[in-house]
């Protein structure tokens, strides 16, 4: 009787637990590495869609932003370009004030870059420079938006441009 009681509990307990709770008991262990300094290093790759998940499904609580933006850095860590981008433009939308807006908007531009989507690296690139334009990455972006405007997409031809320019200048 006594077992009994104890397993029909344990299973009410769990029954019981809002989708928030389970969620968090998931991400939990790794919950201290974004927190504290948004070391993502050691978070295996596959929670990455969790992290996402969860910003999107409850972009209010107190943890949303970062385990967002360290989304989008595992992301990019493991090579999933478009995933990296897609997560950055959502966490620029979601948390346009936020802490990693910037780097946000220049890993959303970079990364649309790699997978030649120039339309939106270039909306990217300019709300970056836009955001900080005195900042040498700033200023950085706003050569690359140009770059691409012209239609210049290679390292090779951006290079180029680069070199042709500091020429024209320096005559």
């Amino acid at each position: 009787m006594r077992f009994s009681t104890v397993i029909i509990l344990s299973v009410l307990f769990v029954a019981c637990q809002s989708e928030l709770d389970k969620k968090l008991t998931l991400i939990q262990p790794y919950m201290k590495q974004v927190q504290d300094s948004m070391n993502v290093k050691q978070i295996p790759d596959s929670m990455a869609i969790h992290f996402q998940q969860f910003a999107a499904q409850y972009p209010q609580h107190k943890s949303s932003e970062k385990l967002l933006y360290a989304a989008t850095l595992m992301a990019e860590r493991s090579g999933r370009y478009f995933e990296c981008s897609k997560w950055c433009e959502m966490y620029v939308a979601h948390y346009p004030g936020g802490q990693y807006v910037f780097p946000a908007m220049v890993a959303a531009a970079h990364n649309y870059e790699k997978i030649e989507k120039f339309d939106k690296a270039i909306e990217y690139y300019d709300k970056a420079a836009k955001k900080d334009p005195n900042s040498t990455l700033g200023k950085q972006c706003a050569q690359t938006s140009a770059m691409l405007k012209k239609g210049l997409i290679t390292p090779e031809q951006q290079l180029e441009y680069i070199l042709q320019n500091q020429k024209d200048t320096a005559q």
